[in-house]
């Protein structure tokens, strides 16, 4: 049977389906094997069909999704592009946003002691040892950079979103 769906109704469908099957999936590796006195509630070979069934419904959903956004286009700061295309890079955007944020911003003279022996004196001698850190990224670059990524990424995604309304899917589910 064939559904019309917005893209957003279709990832919601996607999230449930991906939720039964995690469920689905841990009722057939609970009810494989059992004592024969003491049968589960579910069936392992009856589950596994529904398993089947709810994984076939996700890919060719998921297959449709792909489909319209592969060709759905929106268009963002005088830029048209695919959905398929933004997604990539609101992925990178938040990439690049994670590693910004776990940089480690070293400036300035570190103080540490090291142990050394002197052959003069035959002692072991302890040494203060100073380290120069210098940091090509300051902290107020690292805070505007990543401003204006989120403001990228915000502005990217409101585009995804509206889009995501109006975009229709059509999915054939071989299954219900």
């Amino acid at each position: 049977m064939t559904k019309t769906l917005t893209v957003s109704q279709s990832l919601r469908r996607i999230k449930s389906l991906k939720g039964k099957l995690a469920e689905l999936t841990q009722r057939a590796t609970a009810t494989v094997s059992y004592e024969e006195k003491a049968k589960p509630a579910f069936d392992f070979k009856v589950t596994r069909v529904e398993l089947a069934g709810a994984r076939e419904q996700l890919v060719t959903l998921e297959a449709a999704v792909a489909k319209a956004n592969a060709i759905t286009t929106v268009q963002h700061d005088g830029r048209v592009m695919t959905l398929a295309e933004v997604i990539r890079r609101l992925q990178e955007f938040k990439s690049e946003m994670s590693w910004l944020s776990q940089l480690t911003l070293r400036e300035g003279t570190s103080v540490s002691y090291e142990n050394d022996y002197d052959e003069n004196t035959g002692r072991s001698i302890r040494r203060k040892v100073d380290t120069v850190f210098v940091s090509d990224l300051k902290e107020t670059e690292r805070v505007a950079e990543l401003q204006k990524l989120r403001d990228a990424f915000e502005g990217l995604n409101d585009a995804v979103e509206s889009a995501n309304h109006r975009t229709m899917v059509e999915w054939t589910d071989t299954v219900s």
